[in-house]
């Protein structure tokens, strides 16, 4: 009786290490993966001085090295060759990636400067609920920076309305202007102009003109 049951034991074991997931086999050679590893120590090395320009750039900014150029805008446009959009973008990306990364709870830390740039807009002190947010919604997909871009959307300040021109309000009906008082003061700059007839000539013009305006709301 025990011969059977140990048989049976044995081919479930067996069964089961055939089943069972091993390790992930990877379709690279080992000169690939040797290839692969030394592309992405220049990918992050990239990633790494990416973050140092803008720490740079923040530096020269806040203690005015940029003055022999001028301003700072003239000095990353003409020293760089950056135009302005894209080194505040450095820069802003650097300084939310130090604020970041000095918070102890965010496990899940930024990993491009996509997913950094969508943060600049919100305020220093929203950046870190906008953060965790992101990653919240993420789940268990990749944040990518349409994520980002997305839970960051409530934290920014809101854009204030356009305002157009100025629109002329039309007299309300039944309302006079009283243009006397502007009439008399044409008149009596008429008898302090005698004599001066290119100015009488523009006193007569004004004071027609005023005249008509009075008889239009009369």
């Amino acid at each position: 009786m025990s011969g059977p049951a140990k048989d049976g034991t044995q081919t479930r074991a067996l069964l089961g290490d055939v089943l069972a997931p091993g390790p992930l086999q990877s379709a690279l050679t080992p000169p690939q993966k040797k290839e692969l590893e030394t592309l992405e120590s220049v990918i992050e090395g990239g990633w790494k001085t990416f973050l140092e320009v803008g720490e740079a750039l923040a530096e020269v900014r806040k203690k005015g090295l940029y003055r022999d150029y001028g301003t700072f805008d003239e000095y990353i446009k003409n020293k760089w060759g950056y135009s302005r959009s894209y080194a505040y973008n450095l820069i802003g990306s650097a300084e939310v990636n130090e604020q970041l990364s000095s918070i102890e709870d965010i496990k899940d830390k930024p990993l491009n400067e996509s997913q950094l740039r969508e943060l600049i807009p919100v305020p220093e002190a929203k950046r870190e609920e906008a953060w965790k947010s992101a990653v919240k919604l993420a789940g268990d997909k990749p944040l990518t920076a349409k994520i980002v871009h997305k839970a960051a959307q409530r934290f920014k300040p809101r854009k204030k309305e356009k305002t157009g021109k100025a629109k002329l309000t039309k007299p309300v009906a039944g309302r006079r202007t009283n243009l006397g008082p502007a009439l008399k003061l044409v008149e009596e700059a008429e008898g302090m102009a005698k004599g001066n007839d290119p100015l009488l000539s523009k006193l007569g013009a004004l004071r027609e003109l005023l005249q008509k305006l009075a008889d239009k709301t009369a």
